[in-house]
């Protein structure tokens, strides 16, 4: 049915208005946001979800397209939480509440910890999420389970699986076992890659069993960093894994071994892994902030910085394929052994030598050494495994390169590298906040580390354009830069939603990236969504969208206001009009007979005959309200009276609009139902009209958890349930 082309026909413009108690948690205001630079690349913030769990509530996120929902890896209570992002409006700011939280723990895996990510099958009712064991050195899992969380079967897989992914086509899970050693080095499994066929679905209960890819005989170049503790195949850690778009190639970060290997998906097997090189800070381009003195200071360096990526993606232009690393940088730090240190620590055994550096000569680099600039670098972190020869260190070595970078997917080779851009921009856009931490404000901290930590790429595409989404954990925001021309690189924009009113406010510490295309938004605009760890938030960004031209002529509505969009969207439609010309007051509330009024005529309803059930009904409305009742959508307070100017409470309007979505055809309202605290005061007429409209999405609890079923609704919060409920109808 036409629904919409109904509804607009049927309508007369009234200025009355149906109200609900729509989200309370929805008037939240939004976090700061900051854009700096992007006049052409527009971003806003339109959603939080708060995990309410602190450090760790956020981790990995996946989204799927066809529900509406983003599953989300909650380190702090060892689960995965369930959100339901179908309601997001375009240009309006709301929180996301919890569908549904799982827990570890009732998976039945006796020895299951923790989850550390999650993925989404492209068209199958299936979820898959990879699971450590307790102690992490034993074989790990892949969980499946349904959209709706119900728990099909478990894989064992390979010791600490980090990460989870189906291939675009959907026959194979892969799975990165990263194969960490304990503390004391007493136990060292070896890293692998796991695959899983799924070609037939997942069935409940159903025995599966995973192939298991090593790197036993994989070629390795000599770049790939195997100098540490334990064999080479120990040494070896798969970290993240990004699959091609025909699913025939699979490209894995070996973060600590500052290498991406290759997969073979059609042969089934590991071509090779190739080490990425060093990115040489003492050439122009390259610089960075290395000192941490209270300055900015971003000067050439000798310090050679290991690219180390973590999450990477893939993407393919012009006929060929590119990999996209965030230069993350990380160590082997553990109890019986580290090759972490400070340059003050090794500084007697320094003697650096010109022949591993582009931009000084010798002389230049005795100079500076007899100035002092290695007491400059007193704190600088380096590792010992590299640049010492003959019990002398000839170069400095770093963890991360500070940076995203573009490599060619076939030779390994740097197609393009942002250098010394992301602190440069920092240091224009929050000079204040330049280098600071995750956990507390704290200017030029990071400088003697990883700088910014770029965490996470993704890749976008956006009206012809192909964009690079990178995460930067430490500064709390996102870099985006234009990558058309892989070669031809630039920056875009930088955003982010940490308020630095405090050390951990807002959304901190972005974790993990994904990018919805326009035309699978629940919005109908692209848009990004980041995990942020350390705050334990989900910031959901609108990105590359001019505002709307389309005002509302209502000077008490203005486009901050948490309903402008709803407002926007059924004034658009002619279904509401303001108290006046220019006012609105979204504040006022709603009586029974406005209401009605409104929905019958939104609904297009007509009456049978002129006969009227309820005497109290003034004649403009009689129609309207009759036309209800006989659809079964309103009873009367007695047989005969309705209570027109009664303001409508909560628990009447979700039984009436409930009935409403139901007598237009609306699909099966199933569960599960959210459990409000106070459901002991909602009368027993109303308890399952309050749990559909719950999770229909058209009215919800407040933040302290309960449904408030007496409340009166007003104007504002009526036009955010029209609206959704209306969109709902026409799916």
């Amino acid at each position: 049915m036409n629904l919409k082309k109904t509804i607009i026909a049927g309508i007369t413009a009234t200025g009355l208005l149906f109200t609900s108690g729509a989200p309370y948690n929805a008037m939240a205001e939004a976090p700061p946001f900051y854009q700096y630079e992007g006049k052409d690349f527009p971003v806003q913030q339109i959603a939080q979800y708060d995990s309410l769990a602190g450090a760790g509530g956020t981790e990995i996120l996946a989204y799927d397209t066809q529900s509406k929902q983003a599953f989300v890896t909650n380190g702090a209570k060892s689960g995965l939480d369930i959100l339901s992002f179908g309601n997001l409006k375009s240009g309006s700011f709301q929180n996301i509440p919890s569908k549904k939280r799982i827990l570890v723990k009732d998976f039945g895996i006796e020895q299951a910890k923790d989850i550390t990510s999650v993925a989404v099958h492209p068209t199958k009712d299936i979820v898959a999420l990879s699971v450590v064991s307790d102690p992490k050195t034993d074989p790990g899992f892949i969980v499946f389970l349904t959209k709706q969380g119900e728990f099909l079967t478990k894989v064992q897989v390979g010791a600490l699986p980090d990460m989870v992914t189906f291939t675009p086509d959907g026959q194979k899970v892969l799975v990165a076992n990263e194969g960490e050693p304990n503390d004391d080095y007493s136990v060292n499994p070896e890293g692998s890659i796991s695959m899983i066929d799924i070609s037939k679905g997942v069935k409940k209960n159903e025995t599966l069993t995973a192939k298991t890819l090593t790197f036993n005989n994989v070629p390795l170049d000599d770049q790939v960093r195997v100098g540490s503790k334990g064999t080479v195949l120990q040494q070896l850690e798969p970290e993240y894994i990004s699959v091609t778009a025909d699913s025939k190639k699979a490209f894995v970060s070996l973060q600590e071994n500052n290498a991406i290997a290759t997969i073979d998906l059609e042969a089934n097997k590991i071509v090779n892994v190739k080490g990425l090189g060093v990115k040489d800070h003492s050439i122009a381009g390259n610089e960075l902030d290395g000192k941490k003195d209270k300055k900015i200071n971003i000067e050439k360096l000798p310090l050679l910085g290991y690219y180390m990526p973590d999450a990477i993606d893939v993407y393919t232009t012009g006929g060929k394929t590119y990999i996209l690393t965030p230069n993350e940088g990380d160590a082997r730090d553990y109890a019986a052994y580290s090759e972490e240190a400070k340059i003050k620590d090794i500084q007697k055994e320094i003697k650096l030598d010109a022949k591993h550096y582009q931009g000084y000569t010798q002389e230049e680099l005795d100079k500076l050494t007899a100035d002092g600039l290695l007491d400059q670098l007193a704190d600088t972190n380096i590792t010992t495994e590299n640049g010492k020869v003959n019990g002398t260190y000839e170069s400095l070595h770093t963890y991360g390169a500070r940076s995203f970078s573009i490599f060619d997917a076939e030779t390994m080779e740097l197609v393009f590298d942002s250098g010394s851009q992301f602190e440069t921009i920092i240091a224009k856009a929050q000079p204040e906040y330049f280098n600071t931490t995750n956990d507390e404000i704290a200017f030029d901290k990071r400088s003697s580390a990883k700088g910014p930590e770029p965490e996470t790429v993704v890749k976008g595409s956006i009206d012809g354009k192909n964009y690079a989404f990178v995460a930067l954990e430490r500064q709390s925001a996102i870099m985006v830069y234009d990558i058309t021309n892989p070669k031809q690189s630039k920056f875009v924009t930088m955003v982010s939603s940490r308020d630095f009113s405090a050390d951990v406010k807002g959304d901190v510490s972005p974790e993990g990236l994904q990018f919805i295309a326009a035309d699978k938004s629940p919005t109908g605009q692209p848009l990004l969504m980041a995990t942020h760890e350390v705050s334990g938030t989900v910031a959901v960004y609108e990105l590359g969208t001019k505002q709307t031209n389309k005002l509302l002529p209502f000077k008490d509505v203005d486009q901050d206001h948490w309903s402008y969009s709803y407002i926007l969207d059924l004034y658009e439609k002619n279904i509401i009009q303001g108290k006046t010309k220019t006012t609105f007051a979204p504040g006022e509330t709603v009586t029974r007979i406005q209401y009605v009024a409104m929905l019958s005529r939104a609904l297009d309803l007509k009456p049978s005959s002129n006969k009227t059930t309820f005497k109290d009904v003034p004649a403009w409305a009689a129609k309207d309200v009759q036309a209800a009742f006989e659809a079964g959508i309103i009873n009367g307070e007695t047989a005969t009276t309705f209570a027109p100017y009664e303001s409508i409470t909560r628990e009447q309007m979700a039984a009436m609009s409930v009935r409403a979505y139901e007598s237009k055809g609306g699909k099966p309202i199933n569960g599960p139902f959210q459990d409000f605290k106070d459901a002991g005061k909602i009368n027993t007429y109303a308890k399952a009209f309050v749990q559909k409209a719950s999770r229909l999405g058209i009215m919800e609890g407040k933040t302290n958890g309960e449904f408030g079923p007496k409340e009166p609704s007003t104007r504002a919060q009526s036009a955010k349930v029209l609206s959704i409920m209306l969109d709902q109808l026409e799916k």
